[in-house]
């Protein structure tokens, strides 16, 4: 039986038990606290590696951007963090930055980038458009975006 599979199980039948809570004590997948904190997690594991899911598993046509291998994605509270893991270097995003590393997760063309964001933020100006070109451009000179 696989790891999902045991999982699925132990959420239908509530017996499993996870490793020590903060409290010290063990907690139990039947009870309401135990369940509540190995959801927690879970779903903050999931929330996490969505966006490399999104990268690997998004459209890719002619024109897409993508991270370059070796580059991670996370979202945090300020926004987010790009983790190249050969050098170990992490760029820390401010939360436009992070909508547009998103728009290109999900597949946008660097001509179509700029039209995504304004649909899905209000920006009558057009600079939303331009600072996402500047930050496309700077992606590309530190080697952190593949075509």
């Amino acid at each position: 039986m696989g790891y999902a599979e045991l999982i699925r199980q132990a959420w239908r039948t509530g017996r499993f038990t996870a490793s020590p809570a903060p409290s010290g004590k063990r907690l139990a997948a039947g009870d309401a606290e135990g369940r509540g904190a190995i959801r927690g997690e879970m779903e903050e594991i999931v929330r996490r590696e969505s966006a490399d899911a999104l990268g690997c598993l998004g459209p890719r046509g002619e024109g897409t951007m993508k991270l370059a291998p070796f580059v991670k994605f996370r979202e945090e509270k300020f926004g987010a963090v790009l983790f190249e893991t050969r050098s170990e270097k992490v760029f820390t995003l401010n939360p436009t930055a992070a909508a547009v590393v998103r728009e290109i997760l999900a597949g946008a063309s660097e001509e179509d980038l700029g039209e995504r964001l304004k649909d899905r933020y209000s920006d009558p100006s057009g600079k939303l458009a331009e600072e996402a070109e500047t930050l496309v451009r700077q992606l590309r000179d530190k080697g952190l975006l593949a075509d």
